[in-house]
């Protein structure tokens, strides 16, 4: 159903030039054109800006929306398309899936799509994609964004340089008086539509476009394990005002459909959401759709670890962690906000074990300590990790980015990447007040003359390390403040003006 109630909050930049007549001309063609069952989405109202909202209170476990599966477009929907099928062959599901977009947007109103095309608008130039590697390096210091950023849009020219050299390669299969409207801002853009608005589908393991369920905003997803129903907040999240119903999207095989399916129960007016079925972090649902979730119930960052090659148990160490599908040299690991890393903690443990015996009584399922010294060493490096992380941003302070936030005039860009960086910041100063919290009952031992640090000499050589980097920022501000006469009432002899 599509009517004008409200209460469901901004629209994100993918759908924000969604009218309400696009989004009722849309369900008109899916109910009247390809007979898709009226009482299929008649929970959800779509407004302006594709805003979406509850017409009635609905209970956890009811179905929001389903779409047929005919009504979706994936990879075999590409390949059966005569003129980018060939192109797309070999490539990725999401370049496959612009690909087709392009040649649909230049169709216009002739479109076998044209209504759910009308619904896809221009990416725009917010989108990360179409950011300036200036703009990303500046606007994103510090970030774990930034390489991914650089990364993509550099992988987007490249895929497009080697479309463009196959429809070259083969005039007779691909004439290019056909393909004019494969122009690279035609492609780029179309990319960055499809990275925003196509759904992943757990249970048929594929990418697909699906109307209606695609103008869902989508939001962080909470921790594993932890009921998606927390990712639409209000009181059962300990948070204020109205819960958002929280959606669960994937492919029933039953019906057939892709369903919506709501996880909370939800009250009338209630805007709906989309909970993130790939479950990304902050900075992975930015780069995709070009919105930073500020709520985001199961944010992370992802730390990574490695064992010391010239360990004398190196060997022994590869071979145990390869059986256990992780890796010597380079092991990825999710950090979150409100736990302990125990996962990361008991690879360090192991990394870092000096002695045979000790091997085996690492564990990866339970946070059981190997020793004192040890779990004083892997806690320093982590405390040294969060530091030199911190380090990397503009400034290591939250206020910072709080204090752009309220600034007048603030660009879109400036002010997503401050959102961003704030939440990466969060999730930093978090670990490192866990990992302190650790830390107290090993640093220190009462002794007659007090609470002294059975490791004095050891930490005062970590902290030295962990210093390091400061070293420089520390000298150039201490000439900043001469250059400024700080100091000039110390250097006057005593007794003189």
């Amino acid at each position: 159903c599509v009517s004008g109630g409200g209460g469901g909050g901004a629209a994100p930049p993918a759908t924000a030039s969604v009218d309400q007549a696009a989004a009722r001309e849309l369900v008109a063609w899916l109910t009247v054109e390809k007979g898709m069952a009226n009482g299929a989405a008649n929970s959800v109202s779509f407004g302006d800006g594709a805003v979406a909202t509850l017409l009635a209170d609905v209970r956890a476990g009811e179905p929001l929306i389903a779409i047929p599966q005919n009504l979706t477009v994936t990879s075999v929907d590409v390949a059966d398309s005569p003129i980018v099928a060939g192109l797309a062959a070999g490539r990725g599901e999401l370049v496959g899936l612009a690909l087709w977009l392009c040649h649909e947007r230049a169709k216009g109103r002739l479109s076998e799509w044209a209504p759910y095309i009308a619904t896809l608008p221009n990416a725009g130039p917010d989108h990360p994609l179409m950011w300036p590697a200036e703009d990303i390096t500046t606007f994103l210091k510090g970030s774990p964004a930034v390489a991914q950023a650089l990364s993509r849009a550099a992988d987007a020219a490249e895929e497009y340089a080697s479309i463009r050299d196959a429809i070259r390669g083969d005039p007779a299969n691909f004439p290019a008086d056909v393909y004019d409207f494969l122009s690279e801002p035609a492609f780029t853009d179309a990319l960055a539509t499809v990275l925003a608005r196509a759904v992943w589908l757990n249970a048929a393991n594929c990418y697909a476009m699906v109307p209606l369920v695609d103008l869902l905003p989508v939001v962080g997803a909470p921790a594993p394990g932890v009921n998606p129903a927390l990712a639409g907040g209000g009181p059962g999240a300990r948070k204020s005002g109205l819960a958002s119903a929280a959606g669960v999207v994937d492919y029933d095989a039953a019906t057939e459909c892709v369903t919506v399916v709501c996880a909370n129960d939800s009250q009338q007016t209630a805007s709906v959401i989309c909970v993130d079925p790939l479950a990304r972090n902050s900075g992975d649902l930015f780069l995709c759709t070009g919105v930073v979730d500020p709520d985001h119930c199961g944010d992370y960052l992802t730390f990574t670890a490695s064992t010391v090659n010239t360990d004398r148990l190196y060997q022994a160490k590869k071979q145990i962690l390869e059986a256990m599908d992780m890796s010597a040299d380079g092991q990825d690991f999710p950090v979150f906000a409100d736990r302990m890393p125990l996962q990361l903690l008991a690879y360090m443990r192991f990394a870092r074990v000096q002695e045979p015996s000790e091997l085996m009584t690492v564990s990866f399922e339970e946070d059981r300590i190997v020793s004192p010294m040890n779990e004083y060493e892997i806690l320093q490096l982590l405390m040294g990790d969060t530091r030199e992380k911190l380090g990397e941003y503009e400034s290591s302070t939250e206020e910072y980015e709080l204090l752009q936030l309220k600034e007048k005039g603030l660009s879109s860009r400036a002010r997503t990447a401050a959102q961003l960086i704030l939440g990466e910041k969060r999730v930093i100063n978090a670990t490192t007040t866990a990992v302190r919290r650790r830390l107290a009952p090993i640093r220190g031992i009462p002794t007659k003359k007090g609470l002294e640090d059975p490791n004095a000499d050891l930490l005062e050589i970590f902290d030295t390390i962990e210093n390091l980097p400061n070293k420089p920022k520390e000298m150039f501000e201490n000439f900043r403040a001469w250059a400024r006469g700080d100091f000039e009432d110390d250097l006057k002899p005593k007794g003189k003006l």
